[in-house]
């Protein structure tokens, strides 16, 4: 088989930044009639590029397929703000359907930051028709316990976490906006790596998306309805799920301790009570992240995920059959 031919192309231009999708087209690709997979990388929301922890299975089943898989940058937090985030997600996948995706079939997926990424995209209401939505192992609610609910370490507490606020604090104050930071090769040792353990162990996730000091304390002391309005967006899991959105397909490892597998489960669940077609595939003795790390000793899952993608490329209802038959 010819391999894909790798290509650049800006979406979109934030001052001196410009905001880049590359796209893996296999021979005789078709932007007119062809399927386009887009993926949101993972990363925190803080950490991240492109190319991090490449799906290579999914990329492969792409290909094999003649479909193209396309993956955009974002801006990043702290130095861009949640707003900022998730308008990028929504205008890379309007521009990949007006530039690639012109005959209107496309995925949309994401792994961990990138799966609240691809699900923030889907619930805005002026998102364009996409066939199906791939989370995994995704960080899907802000509002959940784990984010909102101070004191909980992430990989091991910090020795100062005021210190590390502080510092966090003073980038987002002064830095300019960026849309990679290459994963680091020893995370313990990194600036922006202890940032990410902060904002897990401090709850801060929800103060760094929105500005709003102190959110995450009135969230969990009375509930998300005093989540301002003009934030909600950024909460699609709470505020932006309705009847009527794509088919959704979740895969996560059932022993993930960096984002957990009830995230996926809650989700499932919320979609299904608004008659939604889900398949939510949890993974025994898997951690996060684990189809790129592990892929030989879950290849029943990830077969079964790519005849999903399958099926719903060649027919959407018989796709939304088969899913309401794996649900049962």
């Amino acid at each position: 088989m010819s391999p894909a031919t790798i290509s650049t192309h800006v979406y979109k231009t934030v001052g001196d930044l410009n905001l880049t999708v590359d796209l893996h087209a296999p021979p005789n690709f078709n932007s007119d009639t062809g399927m386009v997979l887009v993926h949101f990388h993972g990363g925190y929301l803080l950490l991240g590029e492109k190319t991090t922890f490449m799906p290579h299975w999914l990329i492969n089943a792409c290909h094999q397929r003649g479909w193209a898989f396309a993956t955009p940058s974002y801006r990043l937090l702290p130095e861009a703000s949640g707003t900022d985030v998730v308008q990028d997600a929504f205008d890379a996948v309007v521009w990949i359907m007006n530039n690639i995706a012109k005959s209107g079939r496309m995925f949309l997926a994401g792994s961990s930051a990138g799966g609240y990424l691809a699900l923030a995209a889907t619930a805005h209401p002026n998102v364009p028709p996409i066939t199906a939505l791939l989370l995994m192992y995704g960080m899907l609610d802000p509002t959940a316990p784990r984010y909102v609910k101070p004191g909980q370490a992430f990989i091991k507490p910090l020795d100062s976490l005021d210190t590390v606020v502080a510092d966090l604090g003073k980038a987002q104050a002064q830095s300019q906006p960026l849309d990679s930071y290459a994963f680091p090769a020893d995370p313990m040792m990194d600036r922006r790596y202890t940032w990410v353990r902060a904002l897990h162990e401090g709850a801060l996730y929800m103060e760094i998306l929105t500005g709003v000091h102190g959110l995450a304390k009135q969230v969990y002391d009375k509930g998300s309805n005093v989540i301002p309005a003009q934030f909600r967006p950024l909460f699609p899991a709470t505020f932006g799920l309705r009847a009527g959105l794509p088919p959704t397909v979740l895969l996560h490892g059932e022993d993930d301790i960096a984002v957990n597998v009830q995230l996926s489960r809650t989700l499932a669940y919320k979609l299904q009570e608004l008659d939604n077609k889900v398949l939510l595939e949890v993974v025994p003795d898997q951690g996060h992240g684990f189809d790129v790390t592990h892929g030989r000793t879950v290849i029943t899952s990830l077969n079964r995920w790519r005849l999903t993608l399958e099926r719903a490329a060649s027919s959407p209802s018989h796709f939304c059959n088969m899913m309401m038959k794996y649900a049962a």
